[in-house]
């Protein structure tokens, strides 16, 4: 990374001043509102309808065992940081990315002067609106069919940028970001997390390690979501259980035990999902997002819209475009 840009990210900040001048530890109210458990709230630290965020680890004490209501990806701009996951020492050096799930505890150990990491938080919609660029058998595509999940497991994927240029350089641009003067749109920042997850994705040998152990239900269910994932204009019960080599009956009450819905309202998930991101990154017009997305009935589509988001589908895409000019 160029020295201008690591000279002015290890600048001392306020929160980290204030450590230096006796507070010793992290203060948790700058980061979340509850009392009992340490949830960093996506709230605190992003503006309101922020989807995409970078913020510098704090140095110069512990940070505590905390969750996230985002996905957290941490890269390594200089030194080494230490995470604690479940008991387990997880250590990073310089080029290192750690992509953390919404469902992962962790603590970081005190860090040096010299040790630099940005912390990209992305909310959860922003996270899975990636999935239709990245192949359904890359491990990616499970970490966020397990992300999304209400009840899913902790899990983490260490990615190694050492060595590969393309990916040294969109991690430089996002510490750019950071300490530049010029103000960088939000379609430039998920562009550029777009193709760091494409590189991840096309590149194994990134990939230092992924960590979750799966049952069989749970390597059932992520099939089950890949399919939605990939398949939500055309799916239908009959063809998946084709797939999976299972009968329609029985896979139908599988459905209902993993996913907590039936098959319809899976499907009706997964479309809704689509015409939201189509309707925040592109211009298309309503109509074709709703063929887009696999359905035929408008009425249907503007109906089921306003019951889940209290507004007809133009209102939503002029109320995102306000809040992010």
């Amino acid at each position: 990374m160029k020295p201008d840009i690591l000279e002015k990210l290890s600048q001392i900040n306020e929160e980290e001043a204030r450590i230096l001048d006796g507070e010793h530890k992290v203060n948790k109210k700058l980061y979340t509102a509850f009392a009992k458990e340490f949830i960093v709230n996506s709230h605190r630290l992003m503006q309101d309808g922020e989807q995409i965020s970078l913020r510098r680890h704090t140095r110069f004490a512990d940070f505590p065992s905390h969750g996230h209501n985002y996905v957290e990806m941490t890269y390594v701009c200089a030194g080494e940081v230490t995470h604690v996951i479940k008991h387990r020492e997880v250590k990073t050096k310089a080029g290192d990315v750690l992509l953390l799930n919404r469902h992962t505890q962790h603590s970081v150990r005190k860090t040096g002067a010299g040790d630099i990491a940005i912390n990209i938080m992305l909310a959860t919609e922003c996270f899975h609106s990636f999935a239709s660029a990245l192949p359904a058998s890359c491990p990616l595509s499970s970490f966020m069919a397990e992300n999304i999940r209400s009840n899913g497991e902790a899990e983490y994927i260490l990615f190694s940028t050492e060595g590969v240029p393309p990916l040294e350089n969109l991690f430089e641009n996002l510490a750019y970001a950071m300490v530049g003067r010029d103000i960088v749109s939000v379609d430039i920042l998920k562009s550029t997390i777009s193709l760091i997850l494409r590189h991840f994705a096309e590149l194994p040998e990134c990939m230092i390690s992924t960590v979750r152990h799966r049952s069989d239900s749970e390597l059932l269910q992520a099939r089950i979501e890949d399919y939605m994932r990939t398949d939500f204009r055309t799916a239908t019960l009959g063809e998946l259980a084709e797939k999976l080599g299972l009968s329609v009956p029985y896979l139908s009450k599988r459905i209902r035990e993993l996913c907590g819905m039936t098959f319809s309202r899976l499907l009706q998930e997964a479309r809704f999902r689509e015409a939201i991101r189509l309707l925040d990154e592109t211009d298309l017009p309503v109509g074709d997002i709703i063929i887009a997305v696999g359905y035929e009935n408008t009425s249907f589509f503007h109906n089921q819209f306003r019951e889940r988001y209290q507004c007809s589908p133009f209102r939503w895409r002029k109320q995102r475009r306000q809040g992010e000019s």
